[in-house]
């Protein structure tokens, strides 16, 4: 990347350009504007008082409040849900960031209820986000302003901005995953220690211990920075040396989630989040309306644009990491589009279906497009007179101001639903409350008590349960795996009671009036282990319905079921 000229080697790579030391006083103007701009987008939530009820918080609120009581109980138990889910002992969160969940779980020993506890992390996310891109920003040595700028176009984008909305854990994912591209940013421009071991691994865990899907998008996406930095550097052996130490120390991290998601993942055929047939739906395209979760609305529609074919006609002018951001950019947000035939590939893989939405890929053009642009943004006005820069930094305040806005009413939306006759209407819990009347419904979530809620909306959602007797995902989604799981589980007719033992294990009790077959309102894995009627059983002994739910003969009298788990390496909670 260098030319000679007049006999002197002249860079224009801004791979080499010195690293610029921000100074107390910006570090702490940029904070205040992330914090100031999370505030703004969640204030209209704040003045109307009100709690989104989006289509992901009922199964989230769920897994959080598991954590809350085991903490408040001090009754922990890593695998079984034992006082949310119906107290089903279903396994979510050791599939499904568990220390995130207990992170989770305490902030909720602050908040007090589920308003304050909604607001309260929306700002978090909004502001983790903003903290996330700056940092990359400045690690990438972006001017210092249009670091600013960057940050609170992502912050305002509906990848972050859908948590909010919808309590989308995808959100969260896309509030760290800039963190994992800071040490890729490294490898391209320390060519004498591309890895430093503990940043890489505290980078992942920072992604792993809350998305796996977040996660298996950032280490995708980095791989072309790898692949590159290895070729450049002289050292190549401590290159090798110090990844695999990041590796070692990253499984170190998360152990625990590790040996809980493959414990009961490779025990069980589990059943995933549901595919949608019609995937070119949940495809991102460009419009020139607002951004939301599907459309990339015009201003990020047109700066993703600009940011590429301005890389293609000025490509002798750019740095390696320009051109692999642009690069890697712009082939997620094609993956991204309806430009993929995604319905006929979903006919071959099954790959489609964890990822579930492509427009999630999307994700990753956000933040590398976002930093190409702002290189380019630098080049742009680098000759400008003071007068016109003054000029572009006013234009573009204004646009993220209008960004910031943007979010801001969609918040107030929301918001104002719940004061309405239809308090589900900002989501799709509206099939599933358990009262016709708004005010008992509001009630739920305002009463003081966490559980209330779960009272007012039931909403049987099947994810990541056992799935049997031969039956596959498709059958079970046509067979209506919602409607199943509620009428075994959730709406279960057996008047069955709950108990914890001490050994934090399920108890059912329930008494019979003669001798019957009864489904039992619990799920049974590989790895359960059961005491019914005083005799020991194991799961292979017991005959179950397709989600895991127990068949037994109950006797006439007091009959009682014990269900615990026991997995192949003990996991202790820290």
């Amino acid at each position: 990347m260098a030319v000679e000229t007049s006999g002197k080697i002249k860079l224009n790579n801004r791979d080499n350009r010195r690293k610029v030391r921000l100074t107390k006083k910006q570090i702490i103007i940029a904070l205040s504007i992330i914090i100031l701009a999370a505030f703004l987008m969640v204030s209209a939530q704040l003045y109307k008082h009100g709690i989104i009820l989006g289509n992901d918080m009922m199964f989230h609120f769920n897994r959080f409040y598991e954590a809350y009581m085991q903490i408040k109980t001090g009754d922990f138990n890593y695998f079984q849900s034992i006082f949310s889910f119906d107290q089903s002992g279903r396994i979510v969160n050791a599939l499904y960031g568990p220390d995130f969940s207990y992170l989770q779980g305490l902030l909720m020993f602050f908040t007090k209820n589920w308003f304050r506890y909604q607001l309260l992390t929306s700002f978090l996310c909004f502001f983790i986000a903003g903290l996330a891109m700056f940092s990359l920003a400045s690690k990438a040595r972006v001017h210092y302003k249009f670091s600013i700028f960057i940050s609170l176009l992502y912050m305002s984008s509906s990848m972050v901005s859908h948590y909010a909305l919808s309590q989308n854990m995808t959100s969260w994912g896309a509030a760290f995953i800039p963190f994992i591209y800071i040490p890729a940013v490294r490898v391209i421009q320390d060519q004498e220690r591309p890895i430093k071991p503990i940043e890489l691994a505290l980078a992942v865990t920072s992604v792993g211990f809350l998305h796996n899907l977040t996660l298996f998008l950032g280490i995708l996406s980095s791989v072309p920075f790898y692949i590159v930095g290895f070729l450049r550097t002289k050292h190549k052996g401590k290159m090798i040396k110090d990844f695999f130490i990041a590796v070692f120390l990253t499984i170190l991290l998360n152990i625990n989630t590790l040996i809980g998601f493959l414990e009961v993942s490779l025990t069980n055929q589990l059943v995933y989040p549901k595919f949608f047939d019609d995937v070119l739906s949940y495809t991102t395209y460009f419009d020139i309306g607002d951004n939301n979760y599907s459309s990339l609305g015009m201003v990020f529609s047109c700066l993703m644009l600009f940011q590429i074919f301005y890389f293609f006609v000025s490509w002798k002018d750019t740095s390696i990491v320009e051109r692999l951001l642009t690069l890697v950019g712009a082939f997620f947000l094609i993956l991204s589009t309806n430009f993929i035939p995604w319905e006929d590939i979903s006919l071959y893989t099954s790959f489609v279906q964890i990822i579930q939405f492509p427009r999630r890929f999307v994700l990753i053009a956000y933040i590398f497009l976002l930093i190409a642009f702002a290189y380019t943004l630098e080049k742009l006005t680098k000759n400008l007179n003071a007068d016109k820069k003054k000029v572009m930094y006013s234009f573009l305040c204004m646009l993220s101001f209008l960004m910031i806005a943007n979010v801001n009413l969609n918040i107030l939306r929301s918001a104002e639903a719940w004061e309405s006759d239809t308090p589900t209407s900002s989501g799709n819990n509206a099939p599933w409350v358990t009262t016709n009347d708004p005010d008992e419904l509001r009630a739920g979530f305002t009463s003081g008590s966490y559980e209330d809620a779960f009272k007012v909306i039931k909403k049987p959602t099947p994810d990541y349960l056992p799935l049997l007797n031969d039956m596959t995902q498709e059958e079970l989604d046509e067979q209506g795996g919602y409607q199943m799981y509620d009428e075994q589980i959730v709406n279960n007719s057996l008047d069955v009671s709950k108990t914890i033992d001490e050994k934090n294990r399920l108890v059912l009790t329930w008494k019979g009036r003669e001798n019957q077959e009864n489904i039992l309102p619990t799920i049974v894995y590989t790895g359960s282990q059961i005491n019914f009627n005083g005799k020991n059983l194991t799961s292979n002994q017991l005959q179950k319905t397709t989600l895991g739910a127990p068949i037994v003969q109950s006797k006439k009298g007091v009959n009682k079921f014990t269900i615990g788990y026991k997995p192949l390496v003990n996991i202790k909670l820290p």
